[in-house]
Formats: C-alpha cells, structure tokens, sequence
C-alpha cells in the first residue's frame, strides 16, 4: 500500500484509508471531488458522515497531498482490476446461481 502521511481526519485502516471514525473510504471522497462534486453533495452521499468537520479535513487532506492520493487510487484501480481478472463476472454468476440453488434463502 502507499505510504500515506498521517493526518487527524484520515486514518489507514484494513489495507485502505478512510476518514477518521468512520466506514467512509477517502477513495470515495477523493472520486466525488475528482468528479466535481461539492462538499455539500458529498455530504449528501455520505449521511453517516455527520461531521462537517472530518469531511473538511478529509479534503484539505486529499487537495494537500496531490501525489499520493493520484498514487493511492492508481493502486486502488490496479487491486480492482486485479480482483475481476481472478473473478470473472461470468465465474461470479455461475458462484451465485449455484448458491441460490443449494440455498434459496442466500439468492
């Protein structure tokens, strides 16, 4: 994984980053502000957020580190699509039907 520094409103947690306290990855808000989205719809996109606080410190963070969050999501992209070549879609489907038909209950 990247070495990311370390920062009171990102904290690096289960191979990933994510805003300190919470589930929110930085991957999501690094994307959303990638897309243009303003603080208030990613606040919108986030609900459990709840801190104006952490969501401004997240993004004082990403726009203050250019070069690692470019680095961060690269490597993110590369272990996603790592993950589908070993998973194809179809692999997948024929995984899922072949539960649903074991165990209706999971489908």
């Amino acid at each position: 994984m990247i070495e990311m520094p370390t920062d009171l409103y990102v904290e690096e947690r289960n191979r990933g980053c994510y805003i300190a306290g919470t589930r929110i990855s930085l991957d999501s808000v690094a994307h959303a502000l990638n897309r243009g989205e303003t603080a208030d719809e990613i606040m919108e996109d986030f609900p459990a957020l709840k801190s104006w606080r952490k969501l401004e410190g997240a993004i004082a963070f990403i726009k203050s580190h250019p070069k690692e969050i470019e680095d961060y999501l690269a490597e993110g992209a590369q272990a996603w699509e790592e993950a589908r070549r070993l998973n194809p879609p179809e692999l997948v489907e024929r995984a899922r039907r072949y539960r649903a038909r074991r165990d209706p209950k999971s489908a």
